[in-house]
């Protein structure tokens, strides 16, 4: 056999089912792919079928869950931005159909996730056909989200609190209820031609789940206390779905392989697995609590929860064994697979960072792999965003069902300057290359690499600098002319008579006059991150923002006393909310050397000491030996201005447009090379 992976790409049967490799793409949509149609629309059964087209077994959707349809949700909150299909109306049940039917397309398995957590409600159809909902929110007596305030950083606690209430309240009857709306809802999956059911039950974020944590369930009854009785509710709730999913279609449970402190341990979720055993076929192991379930580059072990399934595959389990966290990289998986460590590997990041993953895995083109960064804006931008999903190196995330009318067919052969080699710049030149154009970038640096050059000098910047390797990668491999050490002027542009200029050169430092700001000998973060021995042993760091908090987390790691000063009321504000700040929070509260002060307005700088205001007004001072700041970037509009008219054709791509995120810097430049 040729391929460099055959463990992995290895077929498996389960329950006479095939799937023809070990690849299962989990539960993952991007926000707002549709509106609030309550049926899957084109824009997302593209988004599912193109991962099913990209080599996937089990492709798993979303949209049964919150039934929360005429619920008006902050904007702010997570799971209310998902979509909610109305699985009982028979006029989505075509579109429902027509996606699965997208799937099998393919050659993969159609998987649909059930997910029902506060305010969310268990639907069961009566014999007579009308339809009862029973609502979390209403067992707990709480407030639905719509009338609540949500801040997205502490919603998880308000969450637990009504888990707890719902717990408390829920009688047998109402349990037997929403056992028996999973199972119809199973049931209606089947005749939909789904053929993977797969059932939450990870994070405490359904009852039956809720039921099964010490941390949720404060019962006294036959319910509560012994894993026994805890479990009891749960495995009524799986037998019925199995009853309901017959011989032939699969049940996948999402499981948290152990809970927090207070929770069930790791041997305990195991025991529960070998009673749930009879009715699931594949348990999909997730962590205890939802946010480190997306590992960020602060985990340095890039499979975290890889142990569980290891444990659970030792106990001989009928059930295969799946496992999320963080599989991206071809030789990892592989050796999970052929150590018997999982059955399946289970991911979402590495298929939304790759639309062509599971082709590249075929191929065995590791090069080609993009690096998924784990910076979680696939789960929204920030909290001061509109609450949209994108990829920060995948710009096809969020409009790959327009790729009919944005991207244009490419024009005759051109010869194009792009200048700057940043990441903008050498991704515009990779698929300006591929469409068929002589490129030359022109980088005054003396290596490329750009605004993320300071990555290799950062161990938690891994991912970043992952992503710079393959940059580079993939520029030296194509024809591209790369002119290192070349400052770039319009007179060059013209004298070489380029058809096109593309100008890519970045941004510089904010430098806000602040008196004895400049005489202050003051460097920049990213500086900081690359020559850590130009500082002192007591650095104050101006500007708490996400590059000032990593810059000063890296010299507080070197052990050097660090005091970040922020403007505003929050460190790193502009960081994203969901699955990621909680756990960039605790990394930097993990260093002792590293402090802090909000809301600290910077009034002046002298060569040892930086004096601040509080938000009363009040003045303040931190002695030093040095300073780094972290202001911001400004784009050159005048320099980047003078190249027009040196070619017939003239774009800004990048931070030289506006300073900008990774994500928005790979968006300008494929939609700048796919315009040409």
């Amino acid at each position: 056999m040729s391929t460099k992976y055959p463990n992995v790409l290895s077929p498996l049967v389960i329950r006479g089912k095939v799937l023809k490799n070990r690849l299962e793409i989990s539960n993952s949509l991007p926000h707002f792919l549709q509106g609030n149609e309550p049926f899957p629309a084109d824009s997302v059964i593209t988004h599912y079928a193109n991962k099913a087209k990209a080599g996937a077994a089990i492709v798993t959707c979303m949209g049964i869950n919150n039934f929360s349809r005429d619920m008006t949700v902050p904007m702010e909150a997570d799971f209310t931005h998902f979509p909610d299909y109305d699985l009982y109306n028979p006029a989505c049940q075509n579109y429902l159909m027509q996606l699965a039917d997208a799937i099998h397309y393919h050659g993969a398995l159609a998987c649909m996730g059930i997910f029902v957590g506060p305010p969310s409600g268990y639907p069961l159809q009566k014999e007579d056909g009308s339809l009862e909902i029973l609502r979390t929110s209403d067992i707990a007596h709480s407030k639905p989200m719509s009338e609540q305030e949500v801040d997205p950083y502490t919603i998880s606690d308000r969450m637990t609190a009504d888990s707890m209430a719902a717990v408390l309240n829920t009688t047998p009857e109402q349990m037997e209820f929403i056992a028996d709306s999973l199972a119809q809802q199973t049931k209606i999956l089947k005749f939909l031609d789904f053929d993977i059911v797969s059932i939450h039950l990870c994070y405490r974020g359904q009852l039956p789940t809720q039921f099964l944590s010490p941390l949720t369930n404060l019962r006294k009854d036959e319910y509560g206390g012994s894993l026994e009785n805890r479990a009891r509710f749960p495995l009524m709730t799986l037998k019925k779905v199995r009853e309901a999913a017959g011989k032939d279609m699969l049940v996948e449970i999402l499981f948290s392989g152990e809970e927090p402190e207070g929770g069930y341990t790791m041997e305990e979720g195991l025991e529960f697995l070998k009673m749930a055993d009879p009715y699931v076929d594949i348990v999909q192991f997730r962590a205890g609590v939802v946010d480190p379930n997306h590992p960020i580059p602060f985990e340095l072990n890039h499979t975290p929860f890889l142990k569980y399934a290891e444990n659970a595959k030792k106990a001989g389990l009928k059930m295969k064994i799946a496992c999320v966290g963080g599989f991206h990289y071809f030789p990892e998986i592989e050796e999970a697979v052929k150590d018997g460590k999982l059955d399946i590997v289970s991911a979402a990041r590495a298929w939304i960072s790759n639309p062509n993953y599971g082709q590249l895995l075929q191929e065995g083109r590791d090069e080609d792999l993009v690096p998924c960064l784990r910076c979680n804006k696939c789960h929204g931008r920030g909290p001061h965003d509109p609450f949209v999903s994108v990829c920060s190196v995948n710009p096809l995330i969020g409009i790959e069902h327009r790729r009919h009318y944005l991207e244009s067919d490419p024009l005759p052969s051109m010869k194009i300057a792009i200048v700057g080699g940043g990441p903008a710049g050498m991704k515009a030149a990779m698929d300006l290359c591929d469409r068929g154009h002589k490129v030359t970038i022109f980088e005054a640096d003396k290596e490329l690499g750009g605004a993320i050059k300071h990555a290799q000098y950062v161990p938690f910047k891994w991912t970043l600098n992952d992503f710079r390797k393959y940059l580079i990668c993939q520029v030296e491999k194509r024809p591209i002319d790369i002119r290192k050490g070349v400052k770039a002027t319009p007179e060059d542009i013209k004298k070489e008579g380029f058809d096109m200029v593309i100008v890519a050169a970045g941004a510089h430092p904010n430098v806000p006059p602040i008196p004895g700001l400049k005489d202050s000998g003051a460097i920049v973060a990213t500086e900081s991150m690359i020559h850590p021995e130009k500082t002192g042993q007591n650095v104050v760091l101006i500007g708490g923002g996400e590059v000032g908090v990593e810059a000063g987390m890296n010299l507080a790691m070197k052990g050097k006393n660090v005091t970040v000063l922020e403007m505003t009321d929050r460190l790193a504000p502009e960081s994203t909310a969901i699955h990621y700040y909680s756990m960039f929070k605790a990394a930097w509260e993990a260093l002792p050397t590293f402090h802090s002060v909000v809301n600290a307005r910077v009034t002046k700088v002298e060569k040892d000491c930086v004096y601040y205001e509080d938000k009363e007004g009040k003045e303040h001072s931190v002695p030093c030996d040095s300073v780094v700041i972290s202001l911001g970037m400004k784009a050159d509009t005048e320099e980047v201005l003078s190249f027009y008219g040196s070619a017939d054709r003239f774009a800004i791509i990048g931070d030289a447009k506006k300073p900008a995120t990774i994500q928005q810097a790979m968006r300008s430049a494929y939609a700048v090379a796919h315009s040409v």
